[in-house]
């Protein structure tokens, strides 16, 4: 897609001028890939000269102003966050939701009769590997497979 300047009055280009970078080199090729130069032309010319999109869109022939702010702020933008006791509390509250909720899916899935509070124990009955509690709700072939570690199929359990 080319550019056109329609003298529009935006921000004047500074390629060349006293203390700028170089401009990119122009991509080849279908696919106009980003390499690790051009990242670091891109974060040095966003973060530390002040420049406009359009000013930085001078710099890499054959890409939009466009293209570059969505490849700065979805692949190269330094994420910060601060962590507070509210935004901790937000989520531990988020977890514990998604905790409940996770369980009352693995319960439909289950099937009738089952509660997410059983399933959840089951599960950790099950990851836990105790025999014994699991012992008590299997037939006494599935027993024996699981402590010797043999595959048991169904038609083994009837």
């Amino acid at each position: 897609m080319m550019r056109r300047d329609d003298g529009g009055g935006g921000a004047p280009s500074v390629v060349g001028q006293a203390g700028m970078p170089s401009p990119a080199p122009r991509p080849r090729g279908p696919k106009l890939k980003f390499t690790p130069e051009d990242d670091q032309l891109l974060i040095d010319l966003k973060e530390h000269k002040n420049l406009t999109w359009k000013q930085i869109a001078d710099f890499f022939p054959g890409r939009s102003s466009g293209t570059l702010q969505v490849r700065y702020c979805t692949k190269l933008k330094a994420k910060t966050t601060h962590w507070t006791e509210e935004t901790d509390q937000k989520l531990r509250n988020a977890l514990q939701d998604y905790e409940n909720e996770k369980w009352r899916i693995v319960a439909n899935k289950v099937g009738t009769g089952f509660t997410p509070a059983a399933c959840r124990d089951r599960a950790d009955q099950m990851a836990s590997g105790d025999l014994t509690v699991l012992s008590q709700s299997m037939s006494p072939v599935a027993v024996s497979a699981a402590e010797s570690s043999d595959v048991v199929y169904p038609q083994q359990l009837q």
